[in-house]
């Protein structure tokens, strides 16, 4: 069976590994789908999100996964792939409410289900939006705790480059 794990990634976070380490348990093969909305200003390129998103997958499943940085409908891609299944990540009622209204878009546009897949415990907490906050807020080593430390030196390297906080 395929699955879809579809998201910005901005950046990747421990507790979206913990929910792809939980796909892969679970499917044969996972498409991991680094989004690039238009409507959001994204803190990392797509490329540099797609290269975190690589640092971040354990080795032991890249044969099993597809790391695809995507512009368009994700439903698109579902359809074109002949995805089976789309994950959502949730960690709150929150989230389970959004994720809701978004999957009658993907039950409506794909014949894929949808399943919600919570984070490890030590995760239901960690957000993009917090590691983001701790890198402009020059607390940046206290996103280490968020990121796996592969994509941790990596983004490190990135904001260095593109002169982002807290290197400006």
């Amino acid at each position: 069976m395929k699955a879809v794990y579809a998201g910005s990634f901005d950046p990747i976070t421990l507790g979206h590994v913990s929910v792809i380490e939980r796909a892969f348990n679970l499917f044969d093969e996972v498409h991991i789908i680094i989004a690039n909305n238009r409507a959001k200003s994204h803190y990392f390129t797509l490329q540099q999100r797609t290269e975190l998103v690589r640092l971040s997958i354990p080795a032991e499943y890249n044969m099993r996964s597809h790391i695809v940085p995507f512009e368009g409908i994700v439903a698109n891609y579902i359809n074109e792939h002949k995805i089976d299944v789309v994950i959502r990540g949730i960690r709150n009622a929150t989230d389970l409410d959004y994720e809701l209204q978004l999957e009658q878009f993907v039950r409506n546009s794909t014949e894929a289900d949808t399943i919600y897949l919570s984070p490890y415990t030590p995760y239901m907490q960690t957000s993009s939006s917090l590691v983001r906050m701790f890198f402009q807020s020059n607390k940046y080593t206290l996103a280490l705790n968020y990121m796996t430390p592969d994509a941790y030196d990596q983004a490190i390297c990135y904001m260095q480059e593109t002169n982002q906080p807290p290197f400006k």
